[in-house]
């Protein structure tokens, strides 16, 4: 009887290891699949006012020039946050790459250490959903972070200081992390965002 439940148990336990599907990390590393960037303008001058629940109200200007990091070559932007005494210029990083826009995050606020972040894909759709994962060091901890994107719409209507924007596509992003010694993430918040291309 112990040695048919031992089999049972081993037998469940080896089933729910292949059960559990790892996810397909989204990560771009292709230089060559280098796309023209037609999310929102790289002509220099171009600039977007962005405000968030927090209250801040910052600008992002396109510089018309690239930059190589993490060996691919990014549109680079800055943004200036108006409600920040320096009025510093913080750099930010855009590209396409085979079909998906990615985003280099600032992981520390030193603009050195970046995350890649595949943050739309083409041919997106209302419940399509994709994952980021990168393992870095800080301030000397290995650890794993992990970002779970979804789709929640592919066409709401947002109102925007009394403008009506008609099939804007709404992301949900949640935000995870873990030390490398640690089986489970650990829940960092969410970020929602809503993305109007072209505008």
């Amino acid at each position: 009887m112990k040695a048919t439940i031992k089999i049972a148990t081993l037998f469940l336990f080896t089933s729910f290891l292949f059960a559990c599907k790892k996810k397909t990390i989204e990560k771009v590393t292709d230089n060559t699949k280098r796309q023209e960037m037609d999310a929102f303008s790289t002509k220099k001058g171009s600039w977007w006012l962005y405000t968030a629940e927090d209250g801040s109200v910052f600008y992002r200007y396109a510089t018309g020039e690239t930059r190589d990091l993490k060996g691919l070559t990014m549109e680079y932007y800055y943004r200036i946050d108006t409600t920040s005494v320096m009025k510093e210029q913080i750099p930010e990083y855009y590209g396409k790459f085979d079909g998906r826009y990615l985003s280099m995050i600032d992981l520390d606020g030193s603009s050195t250490d970046y995350i890649n972040f595949v943050y739309l894909k083409e041919g997106y759709h209302t419940g399509m959903t994709w994952y980021n994962e990168e393992k870095e060091k800080l301030q000397g901890w290995n650890v794993v972070l992990g970002i779970d994107s979804r789709v929640v719409s592919d066409n709401e209507t947002i109102v925007v200081n009394g403008k009506v924007y008609g099939n804007v596509v709404h992301i949900f992003n949640n935000l995870k992390a873990r030390l490398t010694v640690m089986p489970a993430m650990v829940d960092c918040g969410d970020l929602e965002v809503w993305y109007k291309k072209g505008i």
